[in-house]
């Protein structure tokens, strides 16, 4: 079974809608979606995958890390057509460049007159400086073309990438931070609330904690992936993946951590 049809089967055997992980998870139901119809790696960046479909694996009580281990990247040639061209690809791809109405006929002209000239000039070297003075102010030239020079010059803009959205957070600016953390597996953690240092320590796994602060959390975690983190009754886990363990929690969000507060 692919890891869409894991989470699915999973999902069915505890006769849950999408409605109600969404609900105990805070994971978005076209993120669900996605993940079940092993979609999810083409929409996201493999950190954002990995985080949501280890939230949700916890939440079904499957194993994430086996589920991590089958997931299925898309092929570098699926994704050429939205990952822009890196400049040694750039430099060997065709460019295709087209000119206004009537200009080959034109350009045909001119290089009839410029053989014309170039025969008088080799056949009257005397005459050599009117005649190319006078031709080369019938040649066009691409000052005198600016349809052509704006054609050649305009920018090429790339294509937007949609970015992926983490999960939305609603906290209370009356009600106190509580966080809680859940080792899978044996990591090491540093915690400060509102400014005062909570825990440095190694957290054994199946160990399970909880603190509160009325401003503030500063987190560090080595293992992201291999806890489980809750704030106020919401998961934040995809959070702590994103931002490689390094976290600032305040009730306005949550964000990577300053160096300087490391």
């Amino acid at each position: 079974m692919s890891v869409g049809a894991q989470l699915q089967h999973a999902r069915s055997e505890r006769r849950l809608s999408l409605a109600d992980v969404t609900k105990e998870t805070k994971i978005q139901p076209w993120v669900l979606e996605a993940l079940e119809a092993d979609r999810l790696p083409e929409l996201m960046s493999p950190i954002y995958v990995k985080g949501f479909l280890t939230t949700y694996a916890k939440f079904l009580h499957v194993d994430p890390e086996a589920l991590v281990a089958q997931l299925r990247w898309p092929q570098a040639a699926t994704l050429q057509g939205s990952t822009p061209p890196t400049p040694q690809e750039s430099q060997s791809m065709p460019v295709t460049v087209s000119f206004p109405e009537g200009f080959a006929r034109r350009m045909a002209v001119s290089l009839a007159v410029a053989v014309c000239v170039v025969g008088i000039m080799v056949l009257k070297p005397l005459h050599h400086r009117s005649l190319h003075t006078s031709k080369a102010k019938a040649a066009p030239t691409l000052a005198a073309t600016p349809r052509l020079a704006s054609i050649i010059t305009a920018p090429v803009s790339e294509p937007e990438v949609a970015k992926p959205l983490l999960p939305q957070l609603a906290l209370l600016q009356s009600e106190p931070l509580e966080l809680e953390i859940s080792a899978d597996h044996t990591t090491w953690v540093r915690l400060k609330a509102d400014g005062k240092l909570l825990a440095q320590q190694r957290l054994l796994r199946g160990a399970h904690n909880h603190w509160t602060a009325k401003k503030r959390f500063e987190l560090i975690v080595s293992k992201p992936s291999q806890i489980e983190l809750t704030l106020n009754g919401q998961s934040i886990t995809p959070f702590a993946i994103a931002h490689d363990g390094h976290l600032l929690i305040t009730r306005h969000g949550i964000t990577r951590l300053p160096d300087d507060e490391q």
